[in-house]
């Protein structure tokens, strides 16, 4: 099934040729680069973004243009749920300045965060970009037959193998880590098994935390197992996932149950 991130580039590639411009998918970043040629002859980079429902997700790091890996000028938010697509164009230092500021607020709501993890971006905070196509160049106008139906299928089979790649890339096993010496953890230990990755996570009956102890995202504690699930998922996948902590964890002593019934 082709995912979300590919139909949004997919999607965005097909608009900027049909008014007259070229873009290609770039595969040095994760960030989702895309370069885009417009009709005035230059060259611009765009990271896109894309969802189906809900709000785009980016990253709180993403307040930083120094860790943008893609030298990105401009996000352009990709609404797929709306027939026809609507697409977003904002700069990136708007859109990094934009985050910042919401950080900010949000790490003074509570002090001791941390200034990573997920940031959602809802359209009332990008919806003054709706079609600024003029800022990538581009004509307003659009020219269905620019698009070929064979242009269409091959933009859609090098997105596919791309994807995959990535997707491969991810299950491969990383290299065991050094023992370390055992300390007494009174609190439940529970796994989880998402696209090829072993997780081993620690709960708290008391409390309902659960720490992440072994797989990616090692060492974060989450504040319930729902927030850990949906969290250590989209990180793994590079998507927005949603999912129940009472199910996704499990334990491993005896038979597989959920959280619910073994801390009752």
């Amino acid at each position: 099934m082709e995912d979300t991130a590919s139909r949004g580039i997919q999607a965005f590639i097909a608009d900027v040729t049909e008014r007259g411009g070229k873009a290609v998918r770039l595969t040095h970043s994760r960030r989702n680069p895309v370069q885009v040629w417009g009709d005035d002859g230059q060259s611009r980079i765009v990271r896109v973004r894309s969802k189906l429902s809900g709000d785009w997700q980016a990253r709180k790091q993403d307040e930083s243009l120094d860790d943008d890996d893609t030298g990105s000028q401009f996000w352009v938010f990709v609404d797929l749920a709306s027939e026809p697509h609507e697409f977003f164009v904002v700069p990136s230092a708007e859109v990094a300045d934009d985050i910042r500021a919401e950080v900010d607020l949000w790490m003074m709501d509570t002090p001791g965060r941390t200034r990573t993890g997920h940031h959602a971006i809802p359209l009332s905070r990008v919806a003054h970009g709706r079609g600024r196509w003029d800022l990538l160049g581009l004509s307003g106008a659009k020219d269905p037959s620019l698009y070929s139906d064979a242009q269409r299928a091959k933009t859609a089979e090098v997105l596919h193998a791309d994807a995959l790649a990535r997707t491969n890339a991810r299950k491969k096993p990383t290299k065991a880590a050094a023992l370390l010496d055992e300390v007494i953890d009174t609190r439940l230990e529970v796994v989880a098994d998402f696209e090829g990755y072993r997780l081993v996570g620690r709960f708290d009956s008391d409390t309902h935390s659960l720490e992440i102890v072994r797989g990616p995202m090692q060492g974060r504690r989450f504040p319930d197992p729902t927030t850990a699930a949906s969290a250590v998922a989209s990180h793994i996948s590079g998507d927005v996932e949603t999912h129940d902590g009472w199910s996704f964890w499990r334990t491993e002593q005896g038979e597989r149950i959920d959280l619910r019934q073994s801390s009752i």
